[in-house]
């Protein structure tokens, strides 16, 4: 075994068998370990020819995982890959992918179902649990105009 520094591939390999990352990701976390930039960008270049780094890839992968799996919105997926440091571009064409025409309060509405069961139109009725439904959805980053679509208008006004 090696006694000397780690190298910046050794480490950015290291953090991407923990989770996917995103190119970003690795440069901040290889420049907090204070290597070289000239270091972190031969770094990414090679994890990205060998195809362990792939923006694009990560962008689909968790907005797939997030839309269609945990419920949540289309605002919500391009604020975590946003935070992550993937462009907006990509962002864009993953949730344009996953989408795939579909509209927002689809999404919406298949959350509303997990949280409060397929009959949840009966379920809310009264202004409260409404009230609870529209701050569940607008919470899972789901945009106002689909939930309020979803929720219907409120006729005991």
């Amino acid at each position: 075994m090696s006694a000397g520094p780690p190298r910046p591939l050794d480490v950015a390999v290291r953090l991407l068998a923990r989770a996917p990352r995103s190119i970003a990701e690795i440069a901040t976390q290889l420049g907090r370990r204070r290597f070289a930039r000239e270091a972190i960008d031969a770094t990414i270049a090679a994890l990205r020819e060998r195809g362990y780094l792939d923006d694009a890839a990560l962008a689909h992968r968790r907005a797939e995982d997030l839309l269609l799996r945990r419920g949540h919105g289309r605002l919500r997926v391009a604020y975590e890959l946003t935070r992550r440091g993937v462009a907006a571009s990509v962002i864009e064409d993953a949730l344009a992918t996953v989408m795939e025409g579909r509209r927002d309060a689809e999404f919406a509405r298949l959350a509303l179902c997990r949280k409060f069961g397929h009959d949840s139109r009966d379920r809310l009725k009264d202004a409260s649990a409404r009230a609870r439904a529209y701050r569940y959805l607008i919470g899972r980053g789901h945009p106002p105009e689909a939930v309020i679509e979803v929720l219907g208008d409120d006729d005991s006004r």
